[in-house]
């Protein structure tokens, strides 16, 4: 990388395509320092909103490799659009800071007209008697094992529930008194161990098993500002609003 303390700095972002040449002649011809790289990896664009805050953060402007059809993705182009940071986009020079809030009402209104087309073309096939989805013949061939099981899913959902109301609706009322007095999910935790209480799969509770038996019973109202770290619920230390 680049290593020159006077130039602009650059971070680079490389989606499908990691054309590391064109970047760095870009970054020279400006005489500017790539100072980090990020190439994403999921369609969920985690590494995009990294290389975006790594420009916030080192007050850099950041240089897409290529945007190529990502520039008719309403979800792509809207984080650019709110990151307010300052970009080049190599194949697609139009697309830059000043102009992506137009791109992103275009890409916006070719997705709703897809999407009406889609729906006129399928309400004419079922007019036609056409059989669509998982109803059309041979869909299941050599996956029947897979029929219904979404239902199954459901059905062992509201089993699992049904379950865990019998276990524990009796003092779900106790409980809710305790969130609405601000105790914490450890301390909820403590007192439910301490009282001989256990999960359905016969443990102690934890303050995750008791943020899910909260969630579930009592809704997102009593959980406090939750933030998910990692798929693991953070300790909350006390409701900030309680409706």
């Amino acid at each position: 990388m680049n290593s020159r303390e006077n130039g602009v700095k650059y971070v680079a972002y490389y989606c499908r395509t990691v054309n590391r040449a064109a970047v760095a002649e870009f970054v020279e011809y400006n005489n500017g320092a790539l100072i980090e790289e990020f190439v994403e990896g999921s369609k969920k664009w985690p590494r995009l909103a990294a290389a975006i805050e790594k420009c916030k953060g080192a007050d850099a402007t950041l240089v897409i490799g290529k945007l190529g059809q990502l520039v008719k993705n309403v979800r792509v182009l809207t984080m650019l659009l709110d990151s307010r940071v300052d970009f080049a986009c190599l194949d697609n020079q139009q697309c830059n800071r000043f102009t992506v809030h137009i791109l992103a009402a275009v890409a916006e209104e070719e997705a709703v007209k897809v999407s009406q087309r889609m729906r006129r073309s399928m309400g004419v096939l079922k007019k036609k008697g056409v059989k669509l989805g998982s109803a059309r013949p041979g869909h299941w061939d050599g996956r029947e094992h897979l029929r219904g099981y979404k239902k199954a899913i459901a059905q062992s959902t509201k089993l699992r529930q049904e379950r865990t109301a019998a276990a524990y609706g009796f003092i779900m009322p106790q409980l809710k008194d305790m969130r609405l007095a601000g105790k914490t999910m450890d301390e909820i935790a403590t007192w439910l161990n301490d009282h001989g209480h256990q999960t359905t799969a016969g443990k102690p509770f934890t303050q995750t098993a008791v943020w899910r038996l909260l969630k579930r019973y009592l809704g997102d109202d009593f959980l406090g500002p939750v933030k998910d770290r990692g798929g693991r619920p953070q300790v909350i230390r006390a409701m900030e609003k309680v409706r």
